[in-house]
């Protein structure tokens, strides 16, 4: 699902974890030169191997995946440029605050976004808040984001 949403939105390249290494995908259409930003959207806290791996010096990898388990996040200190590599590790849900939710509201309503095609999974009351949480944590197939409205 991800996939399709993505080149509907025009993402012109993909790398799938079920073809193979997704690192050895990366640095094959990359020429062996990495990238500049990783968007960690899946995986456990080995993920972070192959993104430190795969990114260039003074790139960034943004992390918006759940890690549930596992004692510690896995950084190689060689490809971490042993400290020295300006590599930059950013996570964390979008960040809140009111002036910021209506820049977002009045981009979706001026057109200029739109996430509708990001929605998977759509409930209806703040009794249904926990149970789109738990979607969330459990990440079946299916699921891209999950909408809960409230009506006043």
């Amino acid at each position: 699902n991800c996939i399709d949403i993505a080149k509907e939105y025009g993402a012109t390249d993909s790398i799938n974890y079920k073809n193979g290494s997704i690192l050895e995908q990366v640095l094959e259409k990359t020429n062996g030169k990495g990238v500049d930003k990783v968007v960690i959207a899946g995986g456990d806290v080995d993920t972070f191997i192959e993104a430190v791996t795969m990114l260039k010096p003074g790139g960034t990898i943004g992390n918006i995946n759940y890690l549930g388990d596992g004692e510690f996040v896995k950084i190689p200190r060689a490809e971490w440029g042993v400290g020295m590599g300006h590599k930059t590790i950013a996570g964390g849900l979008m960040p809140g605050g009111r002036l910021r939710m209506e820049k977002l509201a009045d981009m979706v309503m001026k057109g200029r976004i739109d996430p509708s095609r990001l929605i998977t999974h759509r409930f209806e009351g703040l009794d249904k808040v926990e149970e789109a949480l738990m979607l969330m944590k459990d990440k079946p197939r299916d699921l891209i984001k999950p909408v809960v409205t409230i009506k006043w």
